[in-house]
């Protein structure tokens, strides 16, 4: 049995890496739903450990920050990973990429505007 000594072709890594952000936006952007179910649970479980029911409405300003914070972060985790990968693979030259990126970006502005319009009604 004979090994030869071969390099790889010049761009074989840039494709490999390409290919890797572009796969790394749609796992992103496949876990968001995941992140909701998550982000809400911690939301609701802080509520709860902090002694208040969110369908009440009478809980300080602090409460409500201390609960919304951390879910809307966990929330925007892979929101903003979908951007990041996206934009990545898109300077690649992979311009399907576009479409992870603004599913993150809409849903991640989605999420921030809908808190903050809570917080404006209440």
């Amino acid at each position: 049995m004979t090994t030869t000594n071969r390099t790889p072709p010049t761009g074989a890594h840039r494709n490999s890496t390409r290919h890797h952000d572009l796969t790394m936006a749609w796992v992103a952007v496949a876990s968001i739903p995941v992140a909701f179910v998550v982000a809400f649970a911690v939301g609701e479980g802080l509520y709860a450990l902090l002694g208040y029911k969110p369908e009440d409405a009478t809980e300080p300003l602090w409460v409500m920050l201390v609960a919304a914070v951390p879910a809307i972060v966990l929330f925007l985790v892979p929101c903003v990973a979908a951007v990041w990968y996206g934009n990545r693979a898109r300077a690649q030259g992979r311009h399907v990429a576009l479409l992870p990126m603004v599913i993150g970006a809409v849903l991640g502005a989605w999420m921030v505007i809908i808190n903050i319009v809570s917080f404006l009604v209440t």
